[in-house]
């Protein structure tokens, strides 16, 4: 049977929601739905899985290793598993993008 899960009905707020696959029957992925604002973002981590970052609005910022990429809307950005990484929004609306983590749930290494 599908699911329909409102954005409203996820945990988080107006700039970030979170799905975690492991509470929606066991889905193998988790994500988070991202309305930053310019200049915010998460300053660098890693992730055990790697992480796929779909720009719909707005543009970032990306460190991923040694690597500094600008992105905008339309971009994937894939962060390979054990990959250092953070991003801040540049444009000067939100960056409105979703974060894909491939595992059921969400495991961050905070640096």
């Amino acid at each position: 049977m599908a699911t329909h899960i409102r954005n409203d009905d996820l945990p988080g707020n107006a700039t970030s929601r979170t799905f975690l696959g492991r509470d929606h029957g066991g889905v193998p992925v988790s994500f988070f739905i991202q309305a930053s604002p310019t200049g915010h973002g998460p300053e660098p981590h890693t992730h055990p899985y790697a992480e796929v970052f779909v720009l719909h609005e707005g543009s970032g910022t990306f460190l991923a290793g040694e690597e500094t990429i600008e992105a905008e809307a339309g971009s994937v950005v894939v962060v390979p598993a054990g990959e250092v990484h953070g991003f801040k929004a540049s444009s000067e609306g939100p960056l409105r993008m979703t974060c894909i983590h491939t595992s059921d749930a969400m495991t961050t290494e905070w640096l």
